[in-house]
């Protein structure tokens, strides 16, 4: 079960939300309290979201494999 840590109560609104997103897609407690835990709102998960899927794209660009191109120009 999932409890709020020392330093969440130091985190800010943007990365409590980010954090209660996470815990939301993994999907192994109750939305109601995954936002009591992370003590955000529907409304900052709705303001955050945005940012929060830009962050996993992000994410998962830095870690898909770099398509091998060639430098000569006769290939």
């Amino acid at each position: 079960m999932l409890s709020p840590t020392p330093i969440s109560t130091h985190l800010s609104v943007e990365h409590r939300a980010f954090v209660a997103l996470y815990a939301l897609q993994i999907g192994q407690l109750s939305r109601q309290a995954i936002l009591s835990t992370y003590d955000v709102t529907d409304a900052d998960l709705a303001f955050y979201h945005a940012a929060w899927l830009e962050l996993q794209a992000n994410h998962a660009d830095r870690n898909r494999p770099i398509s091998r191109i060639s430098l000569s120009e006769d290939v």
